[in-house]
């Protein structure tokens, strides 16, 4: 009978030295890829940031303007009805 060694020792190294290799590579693969992602988004977050600051900007811009708006309508308001009220008081303490 012939003795057959079905453990090839230089095989099984050779095999684990390139599974390992394969994994490594997989491994640094998935972690450039993992990077250039990262990468994207957050450029895209700070494109989106960046449109959202100048969007409030603007919102704001157009509030103080509006506020102004009503401000002085509601000065004036007070001040021609304060002149009105004025005008008819000095009426009557005239005629009395």
């Amino acid at each position: 009978m012939m003795n057959q060694n079905l453990f090839d020792r230089d095989e099984m190294i050779r095999l684990s030295r390139e599974g390992m290799e394969n994994s490594m590579r997989f491994f640094m693969t998935l972690n450039e890829n993992i990077v250039k992602l990262a990468d994207m988004s957050r450029d895209a977050i700070n494109e989106t940031s960046k449109k959202n600051l100048e969007m409030i900007n603007k919102a704001f811009d157009e509030y103080q303007k509006n506020n102004r708006v009503v401000t002085s309508r509601i000065e004036t308001f007070t001040r021609d009805l304060f002149n009105q009220t004025t005008q008819k008081t000095e009426t009557h303490s005239k005629q009395a």
